[in-house]
């Protein structure tokens, strides 16, 4: 087995482990919070956690950009220039973070937010804030995996982390069993976990140091065009998942909106999978594109092209097959069975998941400042096209509106991976 081949099949085992990991934390959380805290509780601790997720957007794509650059400088040979991108994002980072801590924390723990009625609350808050960011500088410790040739290193690293961080939240639950105790338990672990990775990150590390006596601002201004892109695609996610949400429950009311979640849900597993083999290659074509640009890229892209697209329809047509079944056994019967809806959500998970690989082709080698724009006009596609095909011919066009845009930004991905792996 190759070299390449045995990383991307390592890149594979770890991202596959923290799916597992990240579906075994939601399956076990429930039952533990509950049997602790009632559900009006436990309601308020999931207001409280998800409150500082959007701050994890604080490195405006900062972290991604620099380990393409990274990667693709050590695969050229050039690790004096990679430890000078890696220390430069560490300097917009420092300053960062720090700028957000000072406004965030202040605001939490002195500002008249409704909704955080005691202290118990915002010190909570606060703590979560806190580990937000110091997720962000585990994300650089990542960055020197991937560039070194180590990513399922690195992406096993970061699992562990986010497991030692929900043990802590855990250890506080059980013991104190407060807001603040909970979430000072997975800030504590959090920072174990992150330090301990930045340390092992040290380790045959080609060159590449932490510290900032080599940071360069001309490295922050080159790479902050692409990095500011790559903020555009959670907000096309956004468009495309909580907006369309929103527009069949203005449409058609709750119990339709279940029934639609339910659907998409089900046909996105084969999105899902499509999507982890797509990651588990970001590192090699980052590498490769260093090495010889586009045209060196071509090979591996176009065998795993080949492969996502039949990962994307084989998988959707097994659900297909299955999805009835699948569905009474899920929701017990709660959730009827609608043909037309399945299939309409199946050919536009199968489309969505074809273009992964392109898609990530483009995001590890920064040639996507394109495609996020256009992600985000088909986003706002998606949404209209649904509200109109919704009213003509009701749930069934939404699925279909999100199908024809789907289709669209599709081809032009793939049109753009094309003209990327020939360029001279």
């Amino acid at each position: 087995m190759s070299p390449v081949i045995r990383r991307i099949v390592a890149a594979l085992g770890a991202n596959a482990f923290g799916q597992a990991v990240s579906i075994g934390i939601q399956l076990a959380s429930l039952p533990l919070f509950l049997h602790h805290w009632d559900v009006a509780t436990y309601g308020t601790w999931l207001m409280l956690s998800a409150l500082p997720a959007y701050l994890s957007m604080a490195d405006v794509g900062m972290v991604a950009t620099a380990g393409n650059r990274m990667t693709m400088a050590m695969g050229q040979g050039q690790a004096p220039q990679a430890n000078t991108v890696f220390q430069s994002a560490l300097v917009f980072m420092l300053l960062t973070c720090t700028g957000v801590a000072l406004l965030s924390l202040p605001t939490v723990m002195l500002a008249p937010i409704p909704g955080l009625d005691s202290s118990d609350e915002r010190l909570a808050l606060a703590a979560l804030v806190g580990g937000v960011l110091l997720a962000l500088f585990g994300g650089l410790a990542e960055a020197i995996f991937k560039a070194t040739g180590r990513y399922a290193l690195g992406t096993t690293l970061g699992t562990l982390i986010r497991l030692l961080e929900w043990a802590g939240w855990m250890v506080g639950l059980w013991v104190w069993g407060s807001f603040t105790a909970v979430a000072v338990g997975g800030l504590c672990a959090r920072l174990l976990g992150v330090v301990a990775t930045g340390l092992i990150s040290r380790q045959d590390s080609a060159g590449l140091r932490w510290g900032t006596q080599h940071a360069h601002w001309g490295e922050v201004r080159a790479m902050l065009k692409p990095a500011l892109s790559f903020m555009l695609f959670p907000l096309a996610n956004a468009i495309s998942f909580q907006g369309i949400t929103l527009l069949v429950g203005q449409q058609f009311g709750p119990a339709v909106v279940a029934l639609f979640n339910t659907y998409r849900t089900i046909a996105r597993v084969a999105v899902q999978v499509t999507a982890t083999f797509g990651h588990a290659l970001w590192a090699e074509f980052s590498r490769l594109f260093g090495l010889g640009g586009g045209p060196a890229t071509k090979p591996l892209y176009q065998r795993s092209l080949v492969l996502g697209l039949a990962l994307s329809v084989g998988l959707s047509l097994v659900l297909c097959l299955i999805g009835p079944n699948l569905l009474r056994l899920w929701t017990h019967d709660a959730i009827g069975y609608q043909a037309g809806l399945m299939w309409a959500l199946l050919a536009y998970a199968a489309i969505c998941g074809s273009w992964h690989v392109p898609r990530v082709l483009l995001m590890a080698t920064n040639q996507h400042i394109a495609l996020a724009q256009w992600s985000l006009l088909a986003a706002a596609l998606a949404f209209a096209l649904s509200h109109a095909l919704g009213g003509i011919w009701g749930i069934n066009g939404v699925g279909l509106g999100m199908l024809a845009a789907e289709s669209a930004i599709a081809l032009l991905c793939l049109f753009m991976a094309h003209r990327l792996v020939h360029a001279p």
